[in-house]
């Protein structure tokens, strides 16, 4: 008897597998980065294929196989509202293949979860200027890198990269700590050779 899992997911990814199956790329809060399995998803009466969207948030419940995970149901709790925004879009994919080039293995991190979560949240929601949101993107670039231990310790920019919560003032008055912010992510992702 297998044991079921159910947790908040985000499908950062997914990739056809198979005649009719795909594989997706999923960052949850209770196991980590996984990658599991859907079968026959790609198949017209699949039940799952309106759910298993890239880019969506999503209740799923998984069992561990021998080889890899299998999602069994899933729930969407958000499907990518901002994806008619192209530039909201671009920031989104930007900060997703960031995760795939960071992340290897399961491991729970729920504070890394919280931080990409709130940021998804906060982008599906709210409008946000063109230069509020180059602001997002890098906060979220510096809470992943502090998330995963790559940004070192660094007072002035200890507020944006150690929280989960955005808002609008908090984009505002990062503007002066810009320039310091990129010169640490650049150090950081220059140490982890990516």
């Amino acid at each position: 008897m297998y044991q079921i899992y159910t947790t908040e997911a985000i499908i950062i990814k997914s990739t056809p597998t198979g005649e009719a199956n795909r594989l997706y790329f999923l960052l949850t809060r209770d196991l980590g980065f996984i990658k599991a399995s859907a079968q026959g998803v790609r198949l017209e009466k699949s039940k799952l294929k309106s759910h298993l969207q890239d880019f969506c948030t999503v209740h799923a419940s998984l069992i561990k196989g021998k080889e890899m995970w299998r999602i069994i149901s899933v729930e969407t709790i958000d499907q990518k509202p901002f994806a008619k925004n192209p530039d909201k879009l671009l920031v989104v994919k930007n900060i997703f293949s960031l995760l795939l080039r960071l992340l290897h293995g399961e491991e729970k991190n729920e504070g890394l979860f919280d931080s990409v979560y709130a940021f998804y949240n906060f982008i599906s929601h709210h409008d946000i200027s063109k230069d509020n949101l180059k602001n997002l993107e890098i906060i979220v670039v510096l809470r992943i890198l502090y998330h995963l231990g790559y940004l070192k310790q660094s007072f002035d920019l200890e507020a944006y990269a150690q929280g989960s919560d955005l808002s609008d003032e908090l984009l505002s008055t990062f503007q002066d700590k810009k320039k310091l912010a990129i010169t640490e992510i650049n150090a950081a992702l220059h140490e982890t050779s990516l």
